[in-house]
This record gives C-alpha cells, structure tokens and sequence, in this order.
C-alpha cells in the first residue's frame, strides 16, 4: 500500500473516531436530554390533567355548600345535641294550634342509651313432607307470604354513648280529623318524633250526651346525638 493510500485510510478512520466521540459526547446527552425533558411534560400535563379535575370537582362542591349547610342544619335541628324540651313543647303548641286542637298533657321520661338492633336471624326451614303423605292429603288453600322485613340499617359510629332515646307522652283534645292533622304535623315537625302509640278516649258533652271531642294520646320518642358525632361515616346496611 502507497504511503498516500495509507494516509488516506488513516484520515477516514480518524474522522470516522471523531464522528462517533462526537455523538456520544455531544449528540447523545443532548437526546437523553431531550427525552427526559419529553418525559417530563407528559408527567406535568397528566398531573396538570388531574388537578384541573380536581378543580372542577371542588367547584361542584362548593356549589353545593349552601344546600349542604342547609340541610346539615335542618339534620341538627331534628335531631340536636341537648334535649331542647323547651323548643320540642313550643312547636307542639303550634302544631295543635294549627290543627284546631290543644294539647291537655305532657310527660317526657329520662333519657336512655341506644341500644343498636341486631339484625334478625333467618328463619329455619320447616321440614319437607315425606313423598307419600304429600300424595295422599287434600291439597290446601295457598297461604299468603308475608312481606319481607326491611334490612336493619346500623351506623357503628352512633353508640349508646353519644345517643340517646327520650320517651314522650302527648294527649291533645279534638276531633278525629284534627288529630289526623297534629299527627301529621309532628311527623313533619323540626324535631324528628318517632310515633309508636296512639289511644283515644271519647269526651262526653256537658249534658252527657255523646261527644265528637276525644282526648288522643300519642306515645313515642326524641332523640339526642352528641355534636362530636355529626361527622360519623355513612350508615352501612347490617
């Protein structure tokens, strides 16, 4: 080989070393940081993504509030954190003032602790008449099932020690379609009212004739939650 050919081969070899050195010490950085940086605006705008989601989200919410706060203090109200017998008499008088009626008596009874209700247990199968008796007895009339008990709803959150149950006893004079009205208002009332009784005694006149006048007395419950326990989780079926 001529001493040019060699020089020659010896040039493109030479450019051919500082053709690769250069793109592993400039070229390849600058896509490893290209790359990195493409990696990074994928990550920024996912998260951009996601709280403009958020965002959005809040916004709806905050929307809500005034509802929410709203309907929060009609929850309190109904249910209140002290026994507010005074406020509960007050809208029991206007209740019966509103139906035509009066109430002649009130008696409360002391607090107790909720008790939580276990849910019922199944009921056992009834045993299966033998092939033979089936085939020989009369067949009998259908007998209608009864409907199915609702499912107990428990909130592990509401205890005997922030809840409890006030026994209350209403009598109020009037006539049947004034009572249906009082019932219906203290069952619409700001204070939740459990009804669990209702009796009634026909009035005489004052001559001794009959009477559409009668003394109704409602019996049931009121109920306080200590305000701690307004942040308890959503009840959950048991």
């Amino acid at each position: 080989m001529s001493r040019n050919r060699l020089s020659l081969l010896l040039a493109f070899v030479a450019m051919a070393v500082v053709a690769v050195g250069g793109f592993f010490l400039a070229v390849q950085p600058q896509l490893a940081q290209a790359s990195a940086a493409q990696t990074q605006e994928t990550n920024v705008e996912k998260t951009n993504h996601a709280s403009r989601l958020e965002l959005t989200r809040l916004r709806e919410q905050a929307a809500k509030l005034p509802a929410m706060r709203q309907e929060l203090a009609q929850l309190s109200a109904s249910v209140p954190d002290g026994a507010d017998l005074s406020s509960f008499i007050a809208d029991l008088d206007g209740i019966a003032s509103a139906s035509g009626m009066e109430v002649s008596s009130y008696t409360t009874s002391d607090a107790v602790a909720y008790a939580p209700v276990a849910p019922a247990a199944p009921a056992a199968a009834a045993p299966s008449a033998s092939p033979s008796a089936a085939s020989t007895a009369a067949p009998a009339a259908a007998v209608p099932t009864a409907p199915a008990a609702p499912a107990v709803v428990t909130n592990g959150a509401i205890t005997g020690e922030n809840f409890s149950v006030i026994p209350v006893t209403i009598a109020v004079d009037g006539t049947f379609e004034q009572a249906l009205a009082f019932l219906n208002g203290v069952q619409h009332g700001k204070r939740l009212f459990l009804v669990t009784s209702i009796s009634s005694a026909e009035k005489g006149g004052e001559d001794g004739t009959a009477s559409d006048q009668s003394t109704w007395t409602f019996g049931g419950s009121i109920y306080v939650l200590d305000g701690s326990s307004r942040t308890a989780a959503a009840p959950a079926n048991g």
